[in-house]
Parts: structure tokens; sequence; C-alpha cells
């Protein structure tokens, strides 16, 4: 089965996703997952993320630092990512590298449209 993983820069639990919204309201350019920066705002995730999210061509998992590093130990992925993981393997469609470059959620939605495309 084909799915989109979206793969966070911070760690799991209501604990972290509040001292997350902190740090994004308090130093935004110090906070370190551009994927949570992008499609969410203090009050959960954009609207615009969330058709974006809804109209992908496969399903989508989200996963955490903390829960992706457990269920893939010793994975040097670098995050924030997107991947595209098929039965055949798992390539990268968004990488932290990328997010680094991507200045706003319109430039991410075209990425990622893209990306699949390709």
């Amino acid at each position: 089965m084909t799915r989109i993983l979206m793969l966070y820069n911070a760690d799991s639990g209501l604990a972290s996703a509040a001292l997350d919204s902190l740090h994004k309201l308090f130093s935004p350019s110090t906070y370190t997952c551009r994927l949570c920066e992008l499609g969410f705002g203090l009050a959960g995730m954009k609207a615009a993320w969330r058709e974006t999210i809804e109209a992908l061509p496969h399903p989508v998992a989200f996963l955490h630092r903390d829960e992706w590093q457990a269920a893939n130990p010793g994975n040097p992925t670098p995050l924030p990512a997107i991947l595209l993981q098929t039965e055949t393997g798992t390539q990268t469609l968004i990488s932290a590298a990328d997010f680094a470059e991507i200045t706003s959620l319109e430039a991410l939605q075209a990425l990622l449209a893209a990306r699949l495309q390709a």
C-alpha cells in the first residue's frame, strides 16, 4: 500500500505540543519544525493545509520525531520531511533541506503537488 508520511521535527504528546506552540509564538526564527510552522497555527491545522491533505492521492500518516525514531531506529532521515512509502521502498518527496527554502504554505503545497506528479 502506498502512503505519504509527514514527519515532524517535534516530539509527540500534549506537553510537547504546548511547548511547541509557545516556541512558535515567542521565538519563531529558532523553531525547528518548518512542517509544523507552515501547516499549523496556534489553534491547530490550518484549513488550507487540511484541504491539501484531504485531496492527496494516497493515505497520509503523521509521525512525530520520537515516533519515527522508535519505528525506524538508526534511520538518518533529517526532519522535517515528507516521504512516499510504497511496497518497494521509501522516497523523499520534500527533504529537510527543501523545508529550509520553503517560505509559505502555498509554496509547500505547490512543491508537494509537483513532486507527486513527477
